[in-house]
Formats: structure tokens, C-alpha cells, sequence
């Protein structure tokens, strides 16, 4: 058996003829979190599947944008609502499972 990419795994699902297939997902791209200045003060900046999520300190709502970090960004949401402890690990919970959820809304079935 050939070697999978690290973080690759495999799949397994039964089409409309009663056949088993398998495939292999690979993970969504990831980049930070980091800290950065955004509008004169302290900010967190996580990619998750290509969207962008920034927070602000102080700032109970985060922007989304669909890029990455040191790349180009287009924005999506500018209000998006978060809690918690202002730290890059939130900021990672929270694009992380906000992505899964808006990701779902696709999905068939």
C-alpha cells in the first residue's frame, strides 16, 4: 500500500447501486493563529478552510473573509458575533467550528 500525506484519511461510502467506495479527505488548510495590529490595536488573525477570521481586543464580533493570511482577502461578514477569552486559542475554536457549521449548510442529505 502506497503512503497516504500526512493528515489524509480514509473514507469509506456506499453509492446508489449498493457499491462501496473509498476515498481520502484531506484536512481543511490552516494558517496561524497570529497577532497583528488591525485598527490601531491588538488583533488575532486565524485561516480555517481558506476563511479568514480576525478579533480585535475588546471586540465582542470578528470579520470573515475568504483568503488568507498573508495573501489577498475578499470580505464575506464583518459582524460575525464571538465570546470567550480574547486568545488565539478561541479565535481557533471558534473559525474552526463556525466553518463546520457554515460548511454543513451544503452538504446534501
Amino acid at each position: 500500500m502506497n503512503e497516504l500525506t500526512p493528515g489524509m484519511t480514509p473514507v469509506e461510502f456506499t453509492d446508489g447501486r449498493g457499491r462501496r467506495h473509498r476515498v481520502y479527505a484531506a484536512p481543511y488548510p490552516t494558517e496561524g493563529p497570529v497577532q497583528v495590529a488591525f485598527g490601531g490595536r491588538p488583533a488575532w488573525v486565524f485561516m480555517y478552510a481558506h476563511f479568514v477570521f480576525t478579533w480585535a481586543r475588546g471586540e465582542q464580533r470578528m470579520r470573515v473573509e475568504h483568503g488568507s493570511i498573508h495573501g489577498s482577502r475578499m470580505l464575506l461578514w464583518p459582524g460575525v458575533p464571538i465570546s470567550g477569552t480574547w486568545s488565539a486559542e478561541t479565535l481557533a475554536e471558534v473559525g474552526q467550528r463556525w466553518t463546520r457549521a457554515h460548511l454543513a449548510k451544503f452538504r446534501k442529505g
